[in-house]
């Protein structure tokens, strides 16, 4: 028997949970970290908290079900989308990373709405133009903290950033490129026209894949650290909002998902 383990990198905590083949839940288990408001309209995580949370729920969650690390046949994630995490060329954090909650960057947004206008930008990414997105709190870091921003090498996701613990390798699904104001939609790649029009380092974005592709596998490093095998493979996964509609079933036109989750 083989089993599909996956984590869920939610806004207080990680839910890790193990299945098997046929989709039956085998057992489940939650390590929360915390969320720091340090001033108004700021919401960041620790991202040293977010690799801890999944190292120590894996390994509970083996210890719970009894299920031996070498018969899991891959792991895959979801996660808290619309976030920003920039890291350095060793994958190491520059700075707390700013989650969906954080709404500091009003000024940005505005700067974003009139360089490209908001039925433009509105047509290009699908979304509305706003601080709660990734691009605004990235002009943010560059406006506010340019000594970071000029350091930065990759911006991220925290599932991106947990994948990149575990294969070393910087990547993003397009769900959660989605949440960036960044994305063309349409093209499925990341917006040329938005990322001059913004002012933003193009190689600031990582390698975008869909959510079905295989990341990488397991390093020696990162096996000792969560007790996974090395070698196992990595599955990108995708956005929470995302991965919820296709747990419910919305993977079709006509179909329709509504969430009151923290966010909302």
């Amino acid at each position: 028997m083989k089993y599909l383990m996956a984590h869920d990198l939610g806004t207080s905590g990680n839910k890790a949970t193990l299945y098997d083949c046929d989709g039956v839940l085998i057992g489940s288990c939650v390590e929360s970290y915390v969320v720091s408001y340090p001033k108004d309209t700021w919401a960041e995580v620790n991202p040293i908290d977010l690799w801890r949370a999944v190292c120590n729920s894996t390994k509970q969650l083996l210890e719970k079900t009894g299920i031996k690390a070498e018969d899991i046949a891959a792991v895959s994630f979801s996660g808290q989308m619309m976030g920003c995490l920039v890291v350095d060329q060793d994958g190491v954090p520059l700075r707390p990373m700013m989650i969906w909650a954080d709404t500091r960057s009003v000024k940005q947004e505005q700067f974003m709405k009139d360089a490209i206008g908001e039925k433009r930008g509105y047509q290009i990414t699908g979304h509305r133009l706003s601080a709660s997105y990734s691009a605004a709190k990235l002009l943010w870091i560059k406006e506010n903290e340019p000594q970071i921003y000029d350091r930065a090498y990759r911006m991220l996701q925290a599932k991106d950033y947990i994948i990149y613990r575990l294969t070393g390798q910087f990547v993003t699904d397009l769900s959660d490129a989605s949440g960036t104001n960044l994305l063309d939609i349409e093209k499925q790649t990341w917006s040329t026209e938005l990322i001059q029009a913004f002012q933003i380092r193009a190689e600031l974005l990582p390698e975008l894949h869909s959510s079905s592709d295989i990341a990488g596998t397991v390093t020696k490093q990162a096996a000792k650290e969560t007790g996974l095998i090395e070698g196992m493979p990595v599955v990108i996964g995708g956005g929470d909002g995302s991965c919820a509609c296709v747990g419910a079933g919305v993977v079709r036109k006509g179909k329709i998902y509504n969430v009151l989750g923290s966010s909302s």
